[in-house]
């Protein structure tokens, strides 16, 4: 026994010799020191070419570092040995390449490793995956074949600035915006949308968790907001909702989403108003949405572009816009043709073109970039048809000075009614929810809103009769 003790103790040390390196190295990993752990993890597969756990370090601190080409040979490795979450690397590196065949393969060796192991359970990420898996497959089949005419790399933080829509599209409004009409739950991705006649105002309302859905509300001539509310509960998905565009019709609302049936990240979906609400969201497919972000379709019937932001060419701190022609019927690729995922990821956009064809006049369509982004820039104000063919915007727009003192009485009107409105509708949430209590209070509010509605309507009279006097 005295004999064997020492060659056990020396197998101990060595083993611990060769677990603190490769500790350190995943400390590293964790700590998001790419390549510190890339460099240590080299150093041990060099020591140890075949070891499972050093090669899943080395491949997954290539991946980080976008050296995916050296990254797959490591991870491949440490798949072979039973490390899972290679397989996961590489089941997800094989996604965002549209690669529906490699996918699958890790996604089965993910599967019959854990078969082996003592546990058997698969993890949710691979439920996850394999889903994800199932719609790629599914796009890959319907790529729309779209024209792209150009494409833009823009700030990630002001991107909306860029598109350059007619005043008949409408208009695409900042977070801040919102605050300066009071709206609620506006944070930094609270990106607007308001059409041209100014009716009402779409956008992205935030909660304490950081969960986005999409709110609405009409417009009041004082530019204040009129029962603003969630468009509809089926819109998120189980995710964020971000990003609306109502097309002119008043009907087609194109938005982002992250729920269950994004691709990966933010993918755009569209939706028709219903009766009581909005249509079930579908998704648009490719070439809009990728495994990555893809956010704001926005189509211009005006000019005949329509336009879209995504973050897929990984640019740090930019995103690309595709500005397409859109077309009245969907024209799916050929499930055959060989250039089905260059064109369903976009890697090469002159494949999109008709050859011989001078895209120069319909790009001459877009509005001027400086009056585009005057446009999307520009705050919401109140609207008053004089009825003689001239809407006020402003109140420097008044000749008469006791016009401008009638119209200071009107907008306070509509504010004051705006408020009575939110206090009306919590009674009748408060009722709603089994309150009885709040049964009269209701019927009191009722009375006193249609008072207060024949006031600002005479009101809105006397402003008119005084300027047009």
């Amino acid at each position: 026994m005295k004999r064997i003790y020492p060659a056990i103790l020396s197998l101990a040390i060595a083993a611990s010799a060769i677990a603190a390196p490769i500790d350190e190295a995943r400390k590293l990993y964790r700590e998001g020191d790419y390549a510190a752990a890339a460099e240590q993890a080299r150093k041990l597969v060099k020591r140890s070419p075949r070891d499972g756990n050093a090669n899943f370090v080395l491949g997954a601190s290539l991946m980080k570092l976008g050296e995916t080409a050296e990254a797959v040979a490591p991870l491949k490795q440490a798949e072979s040995r039973g490390v899972t979450e290679a397989s996961q690397m590489l089941a997800e590196y094989a996604l965002e390449q549209y690669d529906v065949e490699q996918a699958d393969a890790h996604l089965e060796k993910w599967a019959a490793t854990v078969a082996k192991s003592r546990n058997k359970k698969l993890p949710e990420e691979h439920q996850t995956l394999s889903s994800r898996l199932v719609l790629l497959r599914n796009m890959l089949e319907r790529v729309e074949q779209i024209e792209i005419v150009d494409s833009l790399s823009v700030d990630s933080l002001s991107f909306f600035e860029a598109y350059r829509l007619s005043p008949q599209a409408g208009r695409i409004l900042p977070p801040d915006a919102l605050q300066s009409i009071g709206a609620s739950g506006a944070g930094p991705l609270s990106v607007a949308y308001m059409p041209e006649n100014n009716s009402e105002i779409l956008w992205a309302s935030t909660d304490t968790a950081d969960v986005y859905s999409l709110y609405g509300a009409g417009i009041l001539d004082d530019g204040t907001l009129d029962h603003p509310g969630p468009l509809s509960d089926n819109l998120a998905e189980g995710g964020s909702a971000l990003f609306p565009f109502l097309m002119p019709d008043g009907m087609t609302l194109y938005f982002a989403n992250n729920g269950e049936n994004s691709l990966g990240g933010y993918d755009i979906f569209m939706t028709r108003r219903s009766d009581d609400g909005y249509y079930q969201p579908q998704n648009v497919g490719m070439p809009y949405n990728s495994p990555d972000n893809d956010f704001l379709l926005a189509i211009d019937e005006a000019s005949g572009l329509g336009w879209w932001a995504t973050d897929r060419n990984h640019i740090p701190g930019k995103v690309t816009i595709y500005v397409f022609i859109p077309s009245q019927m969907r024209r799916n690729a050929s499930p055959d043709d060989p250039n089905l995922a260059a064109l369903a990821k976009l890697s090469d956009i002159s494949l999109t073109r008709k050859p011989d064809t001078d895209y120069k006049a319909l790009l001459e369509k877009r509005l001027p970039a400086e009056n585009a982004s005057s446009a999307n820039k520009s705050k919401p104000r109140f609207a008053l048809d004089m009825g003689n063919g001239k809407v006020y915007t402003a109140l420097s727009d008044f000749r008469s000075e006791r016009a401008r003192s009638a119209m200071l009485e009107y907008l306070a009107a509509s504010v004051a009614l705006r408020r009575h409105l939110e206090q009306e509708d919590a009674l009748r949430a408060k009722y709603g929810s089994g309150d009885r209590s709040v049964a009269d209070a209701i019927v009191r509010s009722e009375a006193e809103t249609s008072a207060m509605r024949t006031r600002i309507a005479s009101l809105r009279n006397s402003v008119v009769r005084l300027e047009n006097q």
